[in-house]
Protein backbone atom coordinates (compact mmCIF):
# COMPACT_ATOMS: atom_id res chain seq x y z
CA UNK A 1 0.00 0.00 0.00
CA UNK A 2 1.34 3.74 -0.71
CA UNK A 3 -0.44 6.18 1.50
CA UNK A 4 1.59 9.17 0.74
CA UNK A 5 -1.09 12.03 0.52
CA UNK A 6 -4.04 9.85 -0.22
CA UNK A 7 -7.63 11.31 0.70
CA UNK A 8 -8.92 7.93 0.24
CA UNK A 9 -8.78 4.00 0.82
CA UNK A 10 -9.08 1.44 -1.28
CA UNK A 11 -9.67 -2.37 -0.74
CA UNK A 12 -9.06 -3.97 -4.47
CA UNK A 13 -8.97 -7.95 -4.28
CA UNK A 14 -7.54 -9.54 -7.47
CA UNK A 15 -5.11 -12.96 -7.82
CA UNK A 16 -3.75 -10.81 -10.97
CA UNK A 17 -1.02 -9.72 -9.46
CA UNK A 18 -0.16 -7.20 -12.53
CA UNK A 19 -4.13 -6.04 -12.61
CA UNK A 20 -3.13 -5.23 -8.82
CA UNK A 21 -0.49 -3.10 -10.03
CA UNK A 22 -2.62 -1.27 -12.77
CA UNK A 23 -5.01 -0.35 -10.31
CA UNK A 24 -2.64 0.84 -8.14
CA UNK A 25 -1.27 3.21 -10.34
CA UNK A 26 -4.33 4.34 -11.07
CA UNK A 27 -5.68 5.68 -8.05
CA UNK A 28 -2.75 6.68 -6.95
CA UNK A 29 -1.33 9.13 -4.74
CA UNK A 30 -5.23 10.52 -4.70
CA UNK A 31 -6.10 7.22 -3.03
CA UNK A 32 -4.13 4.85 -0.90
CA UNK A 33 -4.92 1.12 -2.55
CA UNK A 34 -4.83 -2.32 -0.57
CA UNK A 35 -4.67 -4.83 -2.89
CA UNK A 36 -4.70 -8.47 -1.92
CA UNK A 37 -5.47 -11.62 -3.81
CA UNK A 38 -7.44 -13.34 -2.48
CA UNK A 39 -10.72 -13.32 -0.69
CA UNK A 40 -9.39 -14.74 2.88
CA UNK A 41 -7.03 -11.70 2.97
CA UNK A 42 -9.51 -9.08 1.89
CA UNK A 43 -12.21 -9.90 4.97
CA UNK A 44 -9.60 -10.87 7.49
CA UNK A 45 -7.78 -6.95 6.73
CA UNK A 46 -9.23 -4.19 8.69
CA UNK A 47 -11.59 -2.62 6.96
CA UNK A 48 -12.55 0.35 9.21
CA UNK A 49 -10.97 2.94 7.28
CA UNK A 50 -11.82 1.79 3.59
CA UNK A 51 -13.98 3.69 1.70
CA UNK A 52 -14.43 1.35 -1.38
CA UNK A 53 -14.36 -2.61 -2.21
CA UNK A 54 -13.56 -3.23 -5.37
CA UNK A 55 -13.59 -7.41 -6.07
CA UNK A 56 -12.60 -9.65 -8.99
CA UNK A 57 -14.90 -12.27 -10.17
CA UNK A 58 -14.19 -15.24 -10.12
CA UNK A 59 -11.78 -15.32 -6.99
CA UNK A 60 -9.37 -18.26 -6.19
CA UNK A 61 -10.72 -20.50 -3.41
CA UNK A 62 -14.26 -18.28 -2.68
CA UNK A 63 -17.44 -16.78 -4.09
CA UNK A 64 -17.26 -13.19 -4.73
CA UNK A 65 -20.74 -13.29 -3.22
CA UNK A 66 -19.67 -14.23 0.24
CA UNK A 67 -16.76 -11.72 0.33
CA UNK A 68 -19.69 -9.01 -0.76
CA UNK A 69 -21.32 -10.06 1.92
CA UNK A 70 -18.56 -10.69 4.57
CA UNK A 71 -17.37 -6.80 3.82
CA UNK A 72 -20.94 -5.22 3.73
CA UNK A 73 -22.32 -6.26 6.76
CA UNK A 74 -21.50 -3.80 9.13
CA UNK A 75 -20.81 -0.99 6.61
CA UNK A 76 -22.89 1.04 3.79
CA UNK A 77 -19.14 1.04 1.84
CA UNK A 78 -19.69 0.89 -1.83
CA UNK A 79 -18.95 -2.39 -3.49
CA UNK A 80 -17.68 -2.54 -7.28
CA UNK A 81 -17.64 -5.93 -9.14
CA UNK A 82 -14.48 -6.63 -11.84
CA UNK A 83 -15.59 -9.37 -14.02
CA UNK A 84 -14.61 -11.49 -16.69
CA UNK A 85 -17.08 -12.54 -19.07
CA UNK A 86 -20.09 -12.02 -16.55
CA UNK A 87 -23.23 -13.71 -18.01
CA UNK A 88 -26.33 -11.64 -17.91
CA UNK A 89 -27.75 -13.70 -14.20
CA UNK A 90 -24.05 -12.72 -12.93
CA UNK A 91 -24.61 -9.09 -13.54
CA UNK A 92 -28.25 -9.38 -12.66
CA UNK A 93 -27.24 -11.25 -9.31
CA UNK A 94 -24.64 -8.66 -8.66
CA UNK A 95 -27.35 -5.99 -8.76
CA UNK A 96 -29.85 -7.64 -6.77
CA UNK A 97 -27.43 -8.46 -3.82
CA UNK A 98 -26.82 -4.84 -3.74
CA UNK A 99 -23.55 -4.51 -5.71
CA UNK A 100 -22.99 -0.71 -6.70
CA UNK A 101 -21.66 -1.34 -10.28
CA UNK A 102 -20.38 -4.26 -12.53
CA UNK A 103 -17.03 -3.42 -14.71
CA UNK A 104 -16.68 -5.57 -17.38
CA UNK A 105 -13.47 -7.21 -18.55
CA UNK A 106 -12.78 -10.35 -21.28
CA UNK A 107 -11.11 -13.07 -20.70
CA UNK A 108 -7.40 -13.59 -22.00
CA UNK A 109 -4.02 -12.26 -21.24
CA UNK A 110 -3.66 -8.50 -23.15
CA UNK A 111 -7.61 -8.21 -23.48
CA UNK A 112 -8.66 -5.97 -21.35
CA UNK A 113 -7.65 -2.28 -22.83
CA UNK A 114 -8.53 0.21 -19.61
CA UNK A 115 -9.27 -2.06 -16.54
CA UNK A 116 -7.74 0.08 -13.98
CA UNK A 117 -9.19 3.36 -15.57
CA UNK A 118 -12.63 1.31 -15.74
CA UNK A 119 -12.71 0.49 -11.89
CA UNK A 120 -11.74 4.30 -10.99
CA UNK A 121 -14.73 5.88 -13.26
CA UNK A 122 -17.20 3.09 -11.66
CA UNK A 123 -15.89 4.38 -8.32
CA UNK A 124 -16.49 7.46 -9.28
CA UNK A 125 -20.03 6.90 -10.55
CA UNK A 126 -20.51 4.93 -6.88
CA UNK A 127 -20.09 7.84 -5.20
CA UNK A 128 -17.02 7.11 -3.40
CA UNK A 129 -14.44 9.13 -2.22
CA UNK A 130 -16.09 11.96 -1.22
CA UNK A 131 -18.12 12.37 -4.65
CA UNK A 132 -22.19 12.98 -3.95
CA UNK A 133 -23.91 10.01 -3.60
CA UNK A 134 -26.00 8.21 -6.33
CA UNK A 135 -25.27 8.16 -9.90
CA UNK A 136 -24.03 10.05 -12.30
CA UNK A 137 -25.85 10.51 -16.02
CA UNK A 138 -23.61 10.67 -19.02
CA UNK A 139 -23.62 14.38 -18.87
CA UNK A 140 -22.58 14.41 -15.27
CA UNK A 141 -26.53 15.50 -14.48
CA UNK A 142 -27.59 13.55 -10.84
CA UNK A 143 -30.00 11.15 -11.58
CA UNK A 144 -32.23 10.16 -8.75
CA UNK A 145 -32.56 6.44 -7.85
CA UNK A 146 -35.61 7.45 -5.43
CA UNK A 147 -39.19 5.39 -6.05
CA UNK A 148 -40.63 6.59 -8.37
CA UNK A 149 -43.95 8.24 -7.33
CA UNK A 150 -45.65 9.79 -9.74
CA UNK A 151 -47.58 8.37 -13.28
CA UNK A 152 -46.35 11.82 -15.14
CA UNK A 153 -43.34 11.01 -16.74
CA UNK A 154 -40.39 13.95 -16.18
CA UNK A 155 -38.77 16.12 -18.90
CA UNK A 156 -35.73 16.95 -18.12
CA UNK A 157 -35.06 20.72 -18.86
CA UNK A 158 -31.66 20.08 -20.50
CA UNK A 159 -31.89 17.52 -23.06
CA UNK A 160 -35.53 17.11 -23.01
CA UNK A 161 -35.41 13.54 -21.63
CA UNK A 162 -39.07 11.91 -20.81
CA UNK A 163 -37.94 10.41 -17.58
CA UNK A 164 -38.62 7.26 -15.79
CA UNK A 165 -40.54 8.30 -12.55
CA UNK A 166 -43.73 6.28 -12.58
CA UNK A 167 -45.84 4.59 -10.78
CA UNK A 168 -45.82 0.79 -11.67
CA UNK A 169 -49.93 -0.72 -12.54
CA UNK A 170 -51.60 -3.45 -14.21
CA UNK A 171 -48.62 -5.94 -13.56
CA UNK A 172 -48.51 -8.90 -10.89
CA UNK A 173 -46.32 -7.75 -8.04
CA UNK A 174 -43.24 -9.50 -8.78
CA UNK A 175 -42.92 -8.99 -12.22
CA UNK A 176 -43.86 -5.28 -11.33
CA UNK A 177 -40.68 -4.76 -9.36
CA UNK A 178 -38.57 -7.06 -11.63
CA UNK A 179 -39.07 -4.92 -14.06
CA UNK A 180 -38.36 -1.58 -12.02
CA UNK A 181 -35.08 -2.87 -10.63
CA UNK A 182 -33.84 -3.81 -14.04
CA UNK A 183 -34.43 -0.46 -15.50
CA UNK A 184 -32.78 1.12 -12.30
CA UNK A 185 -29.83 -1.73 -12.81
CA UNK A 186 -29.39 -0.86 -16.64
CA UNK A 187 -28.99 2.83 -15.97
CA UNK A 188 -26.07 1.91 -13.22
CA UNK A 189 -24.41 -0.05 -15.40
CA UNK A 190 -24.58 2.04 -18.40
CA UNK A 191 -23.75 5.11 -16.85
CA UNK A 192 -20.11 3.90 -16.24
CA UNK A 193 -19.96 2.54 -19.36
CA UNK A 194 -16.72 2.66 -20.99
CA UNK A 195 -16.40 3.09 -24.79
CA UNK A 196 -14.88 -0.82 -24.98
CA UNK A 197 -17.84 -2.07 -22.72
CA UNK A 198 -21.08 -0.37 -23.99
CA UNK A 199 -21.51 -3.07 -26.55
CA UNK A 200 -21.64 -5.57 -24.21
CA UNK A 201 -24.16 -3.88 -21.49
CA UNK A 202 -26.46 -3.06 -24.35
CA UNK A 203 -26.61 -6.23 -24.99
CA UNK A 204 -27.10 -7.39 -21.58
CA UNK A 205 -29.77 -4.69 -21.16
CA UNK A 206 -31.61 -6.13 -23.42
CA UNK A 207 -31.62 -10.22 -22.51
CA UNK A 208 -32.12 -8.38 -18.92
CA UNK A 209 -35.85 -6.81 -20.37
CA UNK A 210 -36.75 -9.76 -22.32
CA UNK A 211 -36.05 -12.00 -19.25
CA UNK A 212 -38.20 -9.97 -17.02
CA UNK A 213 -40.65 -9.82 -19.36
CA UNK A 214 -40.74 -13.09 -21.20
CA UNK A 215 -39.85 -11.99 -24.28
CA UNK A 216 -38.72 -13.98 -27.48
CA UNK A 217 -36.94 -10.87 -28.94
CA UNK A 218 -35.46 -7.13 -27.39
CA UNK A 219 -34.42 -5.24 -30.49
CA UNK A 220 -33.10 -1.74 -30.55
CA UNK A 221 -33.68 0.58 -33.66
CA UNK A 222 -31.79 4.04 -34.32
CA UNK A 223 -33.51 6.73 -36.44
CA UNK A 224 -31.39 8.07 -39.60
CA UNK A 225 -32.43 11.63 -40.44
CA UNK A 226 -31.44 11.29 -43.51
CA UNK A 227 -32.96 7.77 -44.70
CA UNK A 228 -36.10 8.10 -42.28
CA UNK A 229 -35.24 5.10 -41.51
CA UNK A 230 -35.30 2.65 -38.36
CA UNK A 231 -32.50 0.30 -38.67
CA UNK A 232 -31.49 -2.66 -35.95
CA UNK A 233 -28.07 -1.68 -33.88
CA UNK A 234 -28.80 -4.00 -31.21
CA UNK A 235 -30.64 -6.73 -30.67
CA UNK A 236 -31.64 -9.69 -28.59
CA UNK A 237 -33.47 -13.20 -30.15
CA UNK A 238 -33.89 -16.04 -28.24
CA UNK A 239 -32.35 -18.65 -30.60
CA UNK A 240 -34.50 -21.27 -29.66
CA UNK A 241 -37.55 -19.73 -31.40
CA UNK A 242 -38.12 -21.13 -34.95
CA UNK A 243 -39.28 -17.34 -35.71
CA UNK A 244 -36.55 -15.39 -34.89
CA UNK A 245 -37.03 -12.25 -38.16
CA UNK A 246 -36.52 -8.83 -36.88
CA UNK A 247 -39.67 -6.47 -36.12
CA UNK A 248 -40.09 -5.39 -39.65
CA UNK A 249 -42.60 -2.64 -39.12
CA UNK A 250 -39.95 -1.31 -37.65
CA UNK A 251 -37.42 -0.94 -40.34
CA UNK A 252 -39.55 2.10 -41.59
CA UNK A 253 -41.54 4.55 -39.74
CA UNK A 254 -44.27 4.23 -42.63
CA UNK A 255 -44.70 0.77 -42.32
CA UNK A 256 -46.03 0.61 -38.75
CA UNK A 257 -49.20 2.89 -39.53
CA UNK A 258 -51.23 -0.46 -40.87
CA UNK A 259 -50.68 -2.73 -37.67
CA UNK A 260 -49.94 0.35 -34.94
CA UNK A 261 -52.84 2.89 -36.32
CA UNK A 262 -51.08 6.72 -34.92
CA UNK A 263 -47.85 5.69 -34.75
CA UNK A 264 -45.67 7.02 -37.77
CA UNK A 265 -47.84 10.57 -36.67
CA UNK A 266 -46.38 10.54 -33.37
CA UNK A 267 -42.83 9.65 -34.87
CA UNK A 268 -43.17 12.67 -36.95
CA UNK A 269 -44.12 15.01 -34.21
CA UNK A 270 -40.89 14.40 -32.24
CA UNK A 271 -38.68 17.33 -33.60
CA UNK A 272 -41.00 19.79 -32.80
CA UNK A 273 -42.45 18.67 -29.15
CA UNK A 274 -41.42 16.53 -26.40
CA UNK A 275 -44.33 15.09 -24.78
CA UNK A 276 -45.01 15.41 -20.81
CA UNK A 277 -45.97 11.41 -21.18
CA UNK A 278 -44.51 8.42 -22.42
CA UNK A 279 -48.15 6.69 -22.26
CA UNK A 280 -49.64 7.44 -25.41
CA UNK A 281 -46.27 7.36 -27.28
CA UNK A 282 -46.02 3.68 -27.46
CA UNK A 283 -47.21 1.45 -30.49
CA UNK A 284 -48.28 -1.39 -29.17
CA UNK A 285 -50.80 -4.36 -30.83
CA UNK A 286 -53.74 -4.20 -29.73
CA UNK A 287 -55.47 -7.36 -31.30
CA UNK A 288 -52.25 -9.69 -30.39
CA UNK A 289 -50.91 -7.90 -27.24
CA UNK A 290 -47.42 -9.52 -28.98
CA UNK A 291 -45.38 -6.58 -30.07
CA UNK A 292 -44.30 -3.48 -27.88
CA UNK A 293 -42.86 -0.61 -29.37
CA UNK A 294 -41.76 2.78 -27.60
CA UNK A 295 -39.57 5.27 -29.15
CA UNK A 296 -36.82 6.93 -27.80
CA UNK A 297 -36.16 10.51 -27.53
CA UNK A 298 -32.92 12.73 -26.61
CA UNK A 299 -32.03 16.20 -27.73
CA UNK A 300 -36.11 16.93 -28.43
CA UNK A 301 -35.51 14.43 -31.26
CA UNK A 302 -36.29 10.98 -32.37
CA UNK A 303 -33.11 8.94 -31.31
CA UNK A 304 -34.47 5.37 -31.98
CA UNK A 305 -37.29 2.72 -30.65
CA UNK A 306 -36.76 -0.26 -28.41
CA UNK A 307 -39.07 -3.09 -29.59
CA UNK A 308 -40.03 -6.23 -27.41
CA UNK A 309 -41.47 -9.63 -29.10
CA UNK A 310 -43.57 -12.10 -27.30
CA UNK A 311 -45.39 -15.49 -28.26
CA UNK A 312 -48.15 -15.40 -26.56
CA UNK A 313 -50.52 -12.19 -26.31
CA UNK A 314 -50.00 -10.37 -23.07
CA UNK A 315 -51.18 -6.69 -21.38
CA UNK A 316 -48.58 -3.65 -21.79
CA UNK A 317 -50.01 -1.07 -19.12
CA UNK A 318 -47.83 2.39 -18.66
CA UNK A 319 -45.72 1.41 -16.55
CA UNK A 320 -43.91 -1.34 -18.80
CA UNK A 321 -43.72 1.08 -21.62
CA UNK A 322 -42.57 4.24 -19.61
CA UNK A 323 -39.95 1.82 -18.23
CA UNK A 324 -38.77 0.80 -21.32
CA UNK A 325 -38.66 3.92 -22.99
CA UNK A 326 -36.42 4.91 -20.08
CA UNK A 327 -34.20 2.16 -20.71
CA UNK A 328 -34.28 2.94 -24.45
CA UNK A 329 -33.21 6.83 -23.29
CA UNK A 330 -30.39 5.30 -20.90
CA UNK A 331 -28.99 3.41 -24.43
CA UNK A 332 -28.99 6.66 -26.38
CA UNK A 333 -27.24 8.50 -23.96
CA UNK A 334 -24.54 5.92 -23.62
CA UNK A 335 -24.44 5.97 -27.26
CA UNK A 336 -24.09 9.69 -27.53
CA UNK A 337 -21.52 9.90 -24.68
CA UNK A 338 -19.36 7.41 -27.05
CA UNK A 339 -19.29 9.03 -30.00
CA UNK A 340 -18.80 12.60 -28.18
CA UNK A 341 -15.53 10.70 -26.50
CA UNK A 342 -14.62 9.41 -29.87
CA UNK A 343 -14.74 13.21 -31.20
CA UNK A 344 -12.87 13.85 -28.47
CA UNK A 345 -10.16 11.34 -29.03
CA UNK A 346 -10.56 12.39 -32.93
CA UNK A 347 -9.45 16.56 -31.57
CA UNK A 348 -6.94 15.44 -29.29
CA UNK A 349 -4.86 13.38 -31.86
CA UNK A 350 -5.15 16.57 -34.22
CA UNK A 351 -3.96 18.38 -31.67
CA UNK A 352 -1.17 16.25 -30.46
CA UNK A 353 -0.20 16.54 -34.61
CA UNK A 354 -0.22 20.80 -34.05
CA UNK A 355 2.25 20.03 -31.39
CA UNK A 356 4.63 17.31 -33.27
CA UNK A 357 4.89 20.16 -36.12
CA UNK A 358 5.16 23.32 -34.30
CA UNK A 359 7.64 21.77 -31.59
CA UNK A 360 10.00 19.90 -34.05
CA UNK A 361 9.27 19.89 -37.85
CA UNK A 362 8.85 23.64 -37.85
CA UNK A 363 12.14 24.39 -35.95
CA UNK A 364 14.51 22.99 -38.21
CA UNK A 365 14.23 25.04 -40.92
CA UNK A 366 13.10 27.85 -38.36
CA UNK A 367 16.96 27.33 -37.12
CA UNK A 368 18.16 27.25 -40.84
CA UNK A 369 17.09 30.63 -41.23
CA UNK A 370 18.12 31.91 -38.04
CA UNK A 371 21.46 30.31 -38.63
CA UNK A 372 21.85 32.32 -42.18
CA UNK A 373 20.33 35.46 -40.75
CA UNK A 374 23.39 34.95 -38.59
CA UNK A 375 26.00 34.80 -41.04
CA UNK A 376 24.97 37.45 -43.08
CA UNK A 377 24.91 40.13 -40.18
CA UNK A 378 28.48 38.68 -39.15
CA UNK A 379 29.84 38.93 -42.78
CA UNK A 380 27.60 41.40 -44.96
CA UNK A 381 27.37 38.39 -47.51
CA UNK A 382 23.71 38.95 -49.17
CA UNK A 383 24.23 35.71 -50.90
CA UNK A 384 23.94 33.35 -47.64
CA UNK A 385 20.07 34.85 -47.67
CA UNK A 386 18.86 32.09 -50.22
CA UNK A 387 19.38 29.29 -48.03
CA UNK A 388 17.21 30.78 -45.24
CA UNK A 389 14.34 32.37 -47.85
CA UNK A 390 14.39 28.20 -48.93
CA UNK A 391 13.63 27.84 -45.62
CA UNK A 392 11.48 30.52 -45.00
CA UNK A 393 9.66 28.94 -48.22
CA UNK A 394 9.30 26.10 -46.69
CA UNK A 395 8.02 26.79 -43.68
CA UNK A 396 5.44 28.74 -45.23
CA UNK A 397 3.98 25.41 -47.12
CA UNK A 398 4.10 23.67 -43.85
CA UNK A 399 1.75 26.44 -42.28
CA UNK A 400 -0.29 25.84 -45.24
CA UNK A 401 -0.24 22.10 -44.97
CA UNK A 402 -1.36 22.61 -41.24
CA UNK A 403 -4.46 25.24 -41.95
CA UNK A 404 -5.65 22.20 -44.03
CA UNK A 405 -5.59 20.08 -41.34
CA UNK A 406 -7.10 21.96 -39.08
CA UNK A 407 -10.07 22.24 -41.21
CA UNK A 408 -10.66 18.73 -41.09
CA UNK A 409 -11.19 19.02 -38.01
CA UNK A 410 -14.92 19.23 -39.28
CA UNK A 411 -16.58 16.65 -41.52
CA UNK A 412 -16.17 16.76 -45.29
CA UNK A 413 -18.42 19.67 -46.08
CA UNK A 414 -21.40 19.82 -48.37
CA UNK A 415 -21.44 17.84 -51.70
CA UNK A 416 -22.53 17.91 -54.96
CA UNK A 417 -21.87 16.02 -58.51
CA UNK A 418 -18.36 17.60 -59.86
CA UNK A 419 -16.29 16.94 -63.09
CA UNK A 420 -12.96 14.93 -62.02
CA UNK A 421 -11.55 16.76 -65.14
CA UNK A 422 -12.67 20.07 -63.94
CA UNK A 423 -11.23 19.34 -60.65
CA UNK A 424 -8.33 18.48 -61.83
CA UNK A 425 -7.70 21.40 -64.03
CA UNK A 426 -7.85 24.04 -61.35
CA UNK A 427 -6.02 21.96 -59.11
CA UNK A 428 -2.93 22.02 -61.46
CA UNK A 429 -3.80 25.61 -61.68
CA UNK A 430 -3.20 25.83 -58.08
CA UNK A 431 0.15 24.72 -57.68
CA UNK A 432 3.32 25.90 -58.67
CA UNK A 433 4.25 24.10 -61.50
CA UNK A 434 7.08 26.36 -63.89
CA UNK A 435 8.66 23.27 -65.59
CA UNK A 436 5.79 20.06 -65.09
CA UNK A 437 3.55 18.61 -66.89
CA UNK A 438 0.46 17.21 -66.77
CA UNK A 439 -1.22 14.53 -69.02
CA UNK A 440 -4.72 13.51 -68.47
CA UNK A 441 -6.65 10.05 -69.88
CA UNK A 442 -10.28 9.65 -69.79
CA UNK A 443 -11.58 12.21 -67.67
CA UNK A 444 -13.52 13.74 -69.52
CA UNK A 445 -15.57 10.68 -70.59
CA UNK A 446 -15.84 10.03 -66.39
CA UNK A 447 -19.48 10.31 -65.00
CA UNK A 448 -20.02 13.11 -62.31
CA UNK A 449 -18.74 12.18 -58.42
CA UNK A 450 -20.54 13.24 -55.20
CA UNK A 451 -17.77 14.93 -53.42
CA UNK A 452 -17.10 18.65 -51.37
CA UNK A 453 -15.17 20.41 -55.02
CA UNK A 454 -13.03 22.07 -52.51
CA UNK A 455 -12.21 19.20 -50.46
CA UNK A 456 -11.33 16.70 -53.27
CA UNK A 457 -9.31 19.80 -55.21
CA UNK A 458 -6.96 19.53 -52.02
CA UNK A 459 -6.67 16.03 -52.67
CA UNK A 460 -5.50 16.77 -56.42
CA UNK A 461 -2.93 19.85 -55.09
CA UNK A 462 -1.15 17.48 -52.90
CA UNK A 463 -0.95 14.74 -54.82
CA UNK A 464 1.05 17.11 -57.51
CA UNK A 465 2.75 18.70 -54.98
CA UNK A 466 4.06 15.50 -53.71
CA UNK A 467 5.14 14.35 -57.00
CA UNK A 468 6.73 17.83 -57.57
CA UNK A 469 8.91 17.72 -53.87
CA UNK A 470 10.20 13.92 -54.37
CA UNK A 471 10.48 13.61 -58.26
CA UNK A 472 11.77 17.13 -59.45
CA UNK A 473 9.99 20.60 -61.24
CA UNK A 474 10.51 19.14 -64.55
CA UNK A 475 8.10 16.05 -63.41
CA UNK A 476 5.37 14.40 -66.08
CA UNK A 477 2.20 14.15 -63.69
CA UNK A 478 -0.49 11.89 -65.40
CA UNK A 479 -4.01 11.24 -64.08
CA UNK A 480 -5.85 8.56 -65.59
CA UNK A 481 -9.40 7.34 -65.24
CA UNK A 482 -10.42 3.47 -64.43
CA UNK A 483 -13.57 1.72 -63.88
CA UNK A 484 -13.54 2.77 -60.09
CA UNK A 485 -11.93 6.09 -59.82
CA UNK A 486 -8.45 7.69 -60.95
CA UNK A 487 -4.47 6.99 -60.75
CA UNK A 488 -2.36 10.04 -60.13
CA UNK A 489 1.61 8.22 -61.41
CA UNK A 490 4.42 10.11 -62.26
CA UNK A 491 7.58 9.59 -64.14
CA UNK A 492 10.10 9.42 -60.81
CA UNK A 493 11.88 7.08 -59.34
CA UNK A 494 8.90 5.14 -57.76
CA UNK A 495 8.13 4.31 -53.88
CA UNK A 496 10.19 0.92 -52.47
CA UNK A 497 7.65 -1.44 -51.11
CA UNK A 498 8.56 -1.71 -48.06
CA UNK A 499 7.62 2.24 -47.45
CA UNK A 500 4.21 1.99 -49.25
CA UNK A 501 2.28 1.17 -46.39
CA UNK A 502 4.09 3.82 -44.20
CA UNK A 503 3.81 6.89 -47.29
CA UNK A 504 0.29 7.77 -45.72
CA UNK A 505 1.68 8.28 -41.79
CA UNK A 506 1.62 11.73 -40.33
CA UNK A 507 4.57 13.20 -40.56
CA UNK A 508 6.30 10.63 -42.62
CA UNK A 509 8.30 11.50 -45.81
CA UNK A 510 10.96 10.17 -47.77
CA UNK A 511 12.82 13.53 -48.78
CA UNK A 512 11.86 17.05 -48.52
CA UNK A 513 8.54 17.33 -47.95
CA UNK A 514 6.54 18.31 -44.90
CA UNK A 515 5.03 14.82 -44.28
CA UNK A 516 1.56 16.05 -43.77
CA UNK A 517 0.50 16.62 -47.53
CA UNK A 518 -0.25 12.47 -47.73
CA UNK A 519 -1.67 12.29 -44.73
CA UNK A 520 -3.99 15.04 -45.76
CA UNK A 521 -4.96 13.41 -49.11
CA UNK A 522 -5.37 10.09 -47.21
CA UNK A 523 -8.20 12.21 -44.60
CA UNK A 524 -10.16 13.53 -47.34
CA UNK A 525 -10.64 10.68 -49.02
CA UNK A 526 -12.08 8.48 -46.37
CA UNK A 527 -14.01 11.47 -45.43
CA UNK A 528 -15.57 10.90 -48.45
CA UNK A 529 -16.05 7.08 -48.16
CA UNK A 530 -13.43 6.56 -50.59
CA UNK A 531 -9.86 4.63 -50.41
CA UNK A 532 -6.57 5.45 -51.65
CA UNK A 533 -3.84 2.94 -52.05
CA UNK A 534 -0.41 3.67 -53.48
CA UNK A 535 1.69 1.23 -56.19
CA UNK A 536 3.76 1.61 -59.07
CA UNK A 537 2.62 4.19 -62.27
CA UNK A 538 3.17 2.73 -65.94
CA UNK A 539 6.63 4.96 -66.44
CA UNK A 540 7.92 3.00 -63.36
CA UNK A 541 7.41 6.04 -60.81
CA UNK A 542 4.89 6.37 -58.21
CA UNK A 543 0.89 5.73 -58.37
CA UNK A 544 -2.07 6.60 -55.78
CA UNK A 545 -5.29 4.97 -56.54
CA UNK A 546 -8.08 6.56 -55.64
CA UNK A 547 -11.34 4.42 -55.54
CA UNK A 548 -14.79 6.06 -55.42
CA UNK A 549 -16.70 2.89 -54.94
CA UNK A 550 -14.47 0.92 -52.75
Amino acid sequence: MSSGEASYHLLYIDADESRRKMVQREFEPTWAVTAVESGAAATSADTAAIDCFVSTAPLPETTWQSVYESLTASADTPFILFATDPTPETVRQAFRLGVDDVVYTASGSGSTTRPAAGVRQSVDSAGAGGTDSGFQSPDAEAVSVQEPTTDAAQVDPVDGVVGLRTRAESLATTQRLDIRETTLDVSRSLMSAANDEVDVKINWALQSLATDLEAVQCLLYHYDEETELLTEDFGWRDTEVTDDTPVEPLTDTEIPTAEFPGFAEQLSQFEAVCYDTTTDEAAFDAETGTLLAVPIVIDWQLAGTLAVRTTAPRQWPASVRQQLTSVGEFIGHTERRRRRQAELKTQNDRLEQFTSVVSHDLQNPLSVVTGYLELVSETGDVDRLDPAIEAAERMETMLDELLTLAREGRAVGDTEPVGVDTVVDNAWDGVDTPAASLETEGLESMDLVEADPTRLQEVFENLFRNAIVHVGEDVTVTVRATDDGVVVGDDGPGIPASKQTQIFDHGYTGGDGTGLGLSIVETIVEGHDWAVSVGDSEAGGAAFQIDFDP
